[in-house]
């Protein structure tokens, strides 16, 4: 009798865990004698940016920096407004911990921080600002292992082995690989707006439109869009104020990277990284030269459904050596999407004068909650809203003011997912699309935020698999001293371990070929062994 086996492999990757952590940062920026001094400061931006992070055990630990975009009003020697921006790659740094228990040295992780909140104090000198931040550090830990298993065991004699499968919904990570392209566009003014003096803020948004997966290759196609913060010259009062000029979808841009074992049809997941950009102003304030780099990490990944033994019942004239393994797979999670829309208004803070004209206005989505209730899925979450305004005042200038308000609207939707059970894990994200704004008073802004809400499900599944088998080798007689094999292909030191009735460390011990393989190091085949009657061998 002979067993004939069939088997696979994938590689997967198990989430550990993930969590949060708060941490608070301060730095200082000086402006430099070169630059008017500042009145006051417009407006503050930060990015936080993760740049070394390591494992102990339970813990990872995150250490990295914050970078900002200053924007301050000033006046020139003549007493003219003046509109500076001072840019800093690490004003402040940041190093904490996040705590998630099963966390080992040598997993992997993704880690990224956010600024939650900002403070920027003038001092009295007008040339330096002190920053302090609030910052929210996130870890997720994911353990990726190669999961061998057997998809069929068939004997000449069917009626002497009993067979049993079932059926894993498993994502295989093909593989990763980092893309890279470099942006170069040059952004035409408006007819009818007002050269710029200067380039306050340019933030630049890829957004993504089609994947595709090909051999060996996997490709991000989608299109660039920018928003320049300007200082422009007014014409009636031939003083600086600020203008925000907008270039939506304007240059198609191609992510790709080589992945081997990527094919048609698989599915491509974006990492996608801050755009690092340049700029300055060309053709005497018409147009703007952006120069750049967009980067991003792809991972493509197949959703494959496969069949596994999960038990092995052999005949009374059939011995089978087995080896079995449990294990914790994240099936392939379904994922549904809703666009949204949300209106609302916001009073300006007392601090701040009132209302002229409406420059931009931003939103940021946060998802609060994720609930199952009688096969729907409820996401609720909140809006954070900012807005740049020119003041009305008495003398006729034009000042510029930047105000923010936390939880400025709520939003909910749900989504019918009728199949699920109680234990199925959650993930939601909520992404802004598009805001506009209005003034509707003095007072008062309106605003309408489009949103897209995205959910997904996940389920960990714990199985008992077959993932080795081997029929044991009976001897006629007296038990030989030793025996002298030839290794095939796809044997295995515990097949042959296993076959032959030693162990696997003695199979190391005697065989210094075998020395520095593991369990399910491939054996060089056409290479011979000893086996000893008890389990050492004799050369």
């Amino acid at each position: 009798m002979s067993l004939r086996i069939r088997d696979d492999f994938v590689q997967l990757e198990s989430e550990i865990g993930s969590s949060t952590a708060q941490v608070v940062a301060g730095g200082t920026l000086t402006i430099p004698s070169s630059m008017p001094a500042a009145d006051r400061v417009v407006k503050m931006s930060a990015t936080a940016r993760v740049k070394e992070y390591w494992h102990e055990e339970d813990r990872v630990n995150v250490e990295g920096v914050v970078s900002v975009n200053l924007i301050y009003a000033g006046q020139y020697d003549q007493g003219q407004a003046y509109y500076g921006s001072l840019q800093s790659p690490e004003v402040a740094t940041f190093s904490h911990f996040i705590d998630i228990p099963g966390t080992l040295p040598g997993m992997s992780s993704t880690c990224t921080a956010a600024v939650l909140d900002l403070q920027p104090t003038l001092r009295s000198d007008n040339r330096t600002v002190d920053v302090d931040f609030v910052l929210e550090v996130y870890g997720s830990v994911v353990e990726g292992k190669e999961l061998a298993y057997l998809t069929d065991v068939q004997l000449g004699f069917p009626e002497k082995l009993e067979v049993t499968k079932d059926t894993l919904r498993l994502q295989d990570v093909v593989g990763t690989g980092e893309a890279r392209t470099e942006l170069k566009d040059v952004l035409s003014i408006p007819i009818g707006g007002a050269p710029p003096v200067r380039v306050l803020e340019l933030v630049g948004v890829f957004q993504a439109a089609e994947n595709r997966a090909a051999v060996d290759r996997a490709a991000v196609t989608g299109t660039m869009s920018y928003k320049a913060l300007c200082a422009v010259i007014s014409e009636q009062m031939e003083e600086e104020q600020l203008q925000v000029y907008r270039w939506d979808h304007i240059t198609r841009v191609e992510l790709n990277a080589e992945i081997p074992g990527s094919r048609p049809g698989m599915v491509i997941k974006l990492d996608l990284k801050e755009p690092a950009l340049i700029n300055r102003v060309i053709n005497d304030g018409q147009a703007i030269a952006v120069e750049g780099v967009q980067e991003a990490l792809l991972k493509v990944v197949q959703a494959k459904d496969a069949v596994v033994v999960t038990n092995l019942v052999p005949g009374p004239d059939l011995k089978l050596g087995m080896r079995e393994e449990s294990v914790t797979v994240d099936q392939v999670e379904d994922s549904v999407s809703k666009d949204l829309h949300v209106n609302g208004s916001v009073d300006l803070p007392d601090s701040k004068p009132p209302l002229e004209r409406l420059l931009d206005v931003e939103a940021q989505a946060v998802v609060t909650n994720i609930a199952l209730s009688g096969g729907r899925v409820n996401v609720s979450g909140y809006l954070d809203l900012t807005a740049l305004y020119v003041a009305r005042t008495d003398d006729f200038t034009q000042p510029a003011y930047y105000a923010n308000w936390n939880y400025a609207e709520t939003f909910e939707t749900g989504f019918s997912m009728p199949a699920l059970s109680a234990d199925t894990n959650f993930e939601a994200e909520a992404k802004v699309l598009n805001v506009q704004g209005e003034p509707l008073s003095r007072e008062t802004i309106g605003f309408n935020v489009s949103l897209k809400v995205k959910c997904q499900t996940k389920e960990a599944v714990t199985k008992s698999i077959i993932t080795e088998a081997v029929e044991l080798r009976h001897f006629a007689g007296r038990y030989p001293t030793y025996t002298s094999v030839t290794i095939q292909a796809d044997d295995t030191l515990w097949q042959l371990a296993t076959k032959y009735g030693v162990t696997t460390e003695a199979l190391l011990e005697q065989n210094p070929i075998l020395a520095e393989l593991d369990d399910y190091s491939v054996l060089p085949v056409g290479n011979k062994i000893l086996i000893s009657k008890q389990g050492s061998a004799l050369v």
